[in-house]
C-alpha cells in the first residue's frame, strides 16, 4: 500500500487535441469553455463587487397587494400560527386519511343537454366502457381455474 506522501508528485499534463478534433472544433465554431485558473479569478471578481446599487429587473421588484377590509394583517396572520404551533398536539389519536369523496349524481346531470339527453361525448365514453366491460367478461370465462367447481350456473 504507497504511502499518501507518495500522491503530492503527481502531476497533470494536458496534451494538445489531435489535428482532426481541431479542425472539427474549426468547423462548428467550438469555443474552449473557462480553465480552472480563469473560474478562480473569475470567483475573485465576484467577492470584490456589490450589487446592490444596480437597478431592479421587472420580475424581481416587489409585487404591491391591495389589502381590503376583513383581510388578515401579517401580524394577525402570525399570530393565528402561533396559537396553531403553541396548541396541544393530539399524539393520542391515530392518524388516518379520509378517502375522497365519490361523485354525485349531479356531476353525471351536468353533462346532460338543457332538453334533458346525453351529450354525444357522455354516451361514447358509456359506450365503450360497455365494450370493454364484454370484453372483460369474455377474457375472464376463457381463463382456467383449478379451484374444482364449475361456475356455469
Amino acid at each position: 500500500m504507497p504511502k499518501q506522501g507518495s500522491r503530492h508528485g503527481i502531476n497533470y499534463v494536458k496534451n494538445e487535441d489531435p489535428s482532426f478534433i481541431k479542425q472539427f472544433k474549426e468547423r462548428i465554431g467550438h469555443k474552449d469553455g473557462p480553465t480552472l485558473d480563469s473560474k478562480r479569478n473569475s470567483s475573485n471578481f465576484e467577492e470584490e463587487e456589490e450589487d446592490d446599487d444596480a437597478p431592479e429587473k421587472e420580475d424581481e421588484k416587489p409585487t404591491v397587494v391591495v389589502i381590503h377590509e376583513g383581510d388578515l394583517t401579517a401580524e394577525e396572520a402570525e399570530k393565528e400560527k402561533k396559537v396553531i404551533e403553541e396548541g396541544p398536539a393530539r399524539l393520542d389519536e391515530k392518524i388516518t386519511f379520509k378517502k375522497p369523496n365519490k361523485r354525485s349524481q349531479d356531476t353525471t346531470d351536468s353533462t346532460t343537454d338543457s332538453t334533458g339527453t346525453m351529450s354525444s361525448v357522455k354516451k361514447s365514453k358509456e359506450s365503450k366502457k360497455k365494450k370493454e366491460s364484454l370484453s372483460k367478461k369474455t377474457t375472464n370465462n376463457s381463463l382456467l381455474s383449478f379451484g374444482g367447481e364449475d361456475e356455469d350456473e
